[in-house]
């Protein structure tokens, strides 16, 4: 897992969120830790004009490369995932549907 202080810096410093084929996805948002490992699985992203809307993305294999993040996950599948308020914390049925959700649609899995 991506510790909290590097994804922290990129956050301050208004990083880009990349995809798997080096597409700009948007910027990184908020981190969401899990509180029982201590290790980030969520973070936000923010899309569109003036980063208007934002969604959560998992960081099952996410990788910090050239001071940027890049997920695994398209901006399409990122759109698609299930609608949670990411300026709250996580409970626990949204991280289930969530952890579902980027399951079902990681590339390794065949999804």
């Amino acid at each position: 897992m991506l510790g909290h202080g590097y994804l922290n810096a990129l956050k301050n410093a208004k990083s880009t969120v990349y995809g798997p084929a080096r597409e700009k996805i948007g910027t990184l948002g908020n981190i969401f830790m899990d509180v029982r490992t201590g290790d980030a699985d969520f973070v936000t992203v923010r899309l569109g004009l003036f980063g208007a809307e934002e969604l959560l993305v998992s960081l099952r294999g996410a990788v910090i490369t050239d001071g940027h993040l890049q997920v695994r996950f398209s901006k399409d599948v990122i759109r698609h995932a299930p609608k949670v308020d990411p300026a709250s914390a996580l409970d626990d049925a949204e991280k289930s549907l969530l952890d579902g959700y980027y399951s079902v649609m990681d590339p390794d899995t065949g999804g």
